[in-house]
């Protein structure tokens, strides 16, 4: 699926980062998912902005498109279902008219069902199973080239998530999210985990949302202990973000890109950044590497 891009690949920044910078409101429970419908064409334009600073990974605005956050938001079962599917389907929409005629690859982004920093909160396997597989099964039918759990720190959630069939046309990445460099939020073991998403045929193993300083410091463990590829791309926190994405003390684009440059010598496949982070911050990285490359 990539061997057409030159490594590591630069996945796209944060999306409800860049559309409160429009001053378009996200508030919880659906984040950014109501702008798939209320501001479609501004979801599209911060798409091709990454694009154009150097993203040749875009990422589905879907990770509160889930029947679970439309109940959440006030509507009734059936139309929950409905609103989800809308968000979703315009979601991946988006993306493809964003990387029309471009060479670029588009993510389906799944994240957690409850809130990402609170894995205690997981539903249970059950209704997760359920709950993922209506979803799974969009994106199935649907033009991405892979999809990325992300943000996911509960060890059961993670392993629910890996057991559903996915098209074998489309890769399976898998993007952790950190309490200390080594253990998930959870508190389980990386180590677990990277065997878990070893025995369960993941493409590509990262580590996302996370302080700099735990991701960085996590990626000794990952290369002594996860065969394939990996990537890294971090909040821009000095700490973890609140939990509707409010950083209270930010590192600054040029010192975040100075920093994922260890991730660049110690071989990531995958580079990019998350909460707090801007197409700016993307353009950053980006001249950091081919810098980097012209040395």
């Amino acid at each position: 699926m990539d061997s057409d891009f030159q490594m590591p690949l630069i996945l796209d920044g944060a999306m409800g980062t860049a559309l409160m910078m429009r001053e378009i409101k996200a508030p919880l429970p659906l984040w950014s998912a109501a702008a798939n419908y209320e501001n479609f064409n501004e979801v599209v334009s911060i798409h091709k902005e990454y694009i154009k600073s150097g993203s040749n990974i875009i990422t589905t605005n879907s990770f509160r498109s889930t029947p679970r956050t439309f109940r959440k938001a006030g509507y009734s079962k059936s139309d929950a279902i409905i609103k989800s599917e809308q968000s979703l389907i315009l979601a991946i929409e988006a993306a493809n008219i964003a990387r029309k005629g471009r060479s670029v690859l588009v993510a389906g982004s799944l994240a957690p069902l409850e809130d990402c920093y609170e894995p205690s909160d997981f539903p249970g396997k059950n209704i997760a199973k359920d709950e993922y597989s209506h979803l799974i099964n969009i994106f199935n039918h649907q033009a991405v080239d892979l999809l990325l759990f992300e943000t996911m720190g509960n060890f059961q959630e993670i392993k629910t998530l890996l057991e559903i069939d996915i098209n074998p046309n489309k890769k399976k990445w898998l993007s952790i999210v950190l309490k200390n460099e080594n253990q998930i939020l959870d508190g389980t073991d990386i180590i677990d985990v990277i065997r878990l998403a070893y025995n369960n045929s993941v493409d590509t193993l990262l580590i996302n949302c996370s302080t700099i300083q735990n991701t960085l410091r996590a990626i000794p463990t990952i290369k002594r202990h996860w065969p394939g590829k990996w990537g890294v791309y971090p909040n821009l926190g000095e700490k973890m973000p609140t939990k509707d994405g409010y950083i209270d003390r930010k590192i600054n684009d040029v010192d975040i890109a100075e920093q994922l440059m260890f991730a660049v010598n110690e071989g990531t496949s995958v580079l990019g950044a998350c909460c707090g982070s801007t197409p700016d911050t993307i353009n950053i990285i980006t001249e950091n590497l081919k810098n980097s490359r012209n040395r």
